[in-house]
């Protein structure tokens, strides 16, 4: 099964109808259903899924699952239908085939700082993407903590990093210079982009300015 295009831009942590309708219309490449039980931004199923199904084919759906089983990673695909998974917890190399070769859907990998849980796990599955996100004790991303950029940009010599997604800390004033410092396949905000003190509700504001100045710094990479 191909692989689709990688999106470029992608917001997260989705939770309200209107409010998604809103991000998808906003240039925004791709949109992130969270569905961890933990995180302040899961969201209600049957609202995903009525999401899911006013949007499709307009951005790509990321799924995103945190130590979730098979079963419920396949149950919630049959109702929403993704076009990528995220797996953004302790997820084995061989869980994340196990995942591919079920469902046939693209595997996007997170890993918090660094790749030595990924690379130290037996197997050979390579997934379709991998997602930096901010080293946090005991958090699972969604912290609005900075991702070292430093150390992000090495991830570019990494030959099993065919896709890399920059997260962590992003928001409008600091993409441009993000994109520029790191150089990533894609970019991916949640917190950076939401209503002070309303996880999962985005200000229209700030994703028009986000996804705007994403845009114009990958086209500035593309052409330098």
């Amino acid at each position: 099964m191909p692989v689709p295009d990688m999106f470029r831009i992608k917001i997260c942590g989705l939770t309200d109808f209107e409010n998604a309708i809103a991000v998808a219309h906003s240039g925004a490449d791709a949109i992130g259903l969270n569905f961890f039980p933990g995180s302040k931004r899961r969201v209600d199923i049957d609202i995903a899924e009525k999401i899911a199904n006013f949007v499709r084919g307009e951005v790509q759906i990321v799924g995103l699952f945190v130590n979730a089983t098979e079963g419920d990673i396949r149950q919630t695909h049959q109702r929403i239908g993704f076009d990528w998974i995220q797996l953004h917890g302790d997820e084995s190399r061989e869980f994340a085939e196990t995942i591919y070769e079920e469902l046939h859907i693209p595997i996007m990998v997170a890993s918090r700082g660094s790749l030595s849980r990924w690379e130290n796990s037996p197997g050979s599955f390579q997934p379709h993407a991998f997602l930096m996100d901010a080293a946090v004790q005991g958090a699972f991303g969604g912290t609005g903590q900075l991702t070292d950029w430093k150390l992000a940009a090495t991830w570019q010599g990494v030959p099993e990093v065919t896709r890399f997604v920059l997260a962590g800390g992003l928001h409008p004033k600091n993409i441009a210079e993000a994109i520029q410092a790191v150089r990533p396949s894609a970019v991916d905000v949640a917190g950076g982009v939401e209503f002070s003190g309303k996880p999962g509700i985005k200000d229209m504001a700030k994703v028009e300015a986000f996804v705007s100045a994403a845009q114009g710094a990958f086209a500035q990479i593309k052409t330098s």
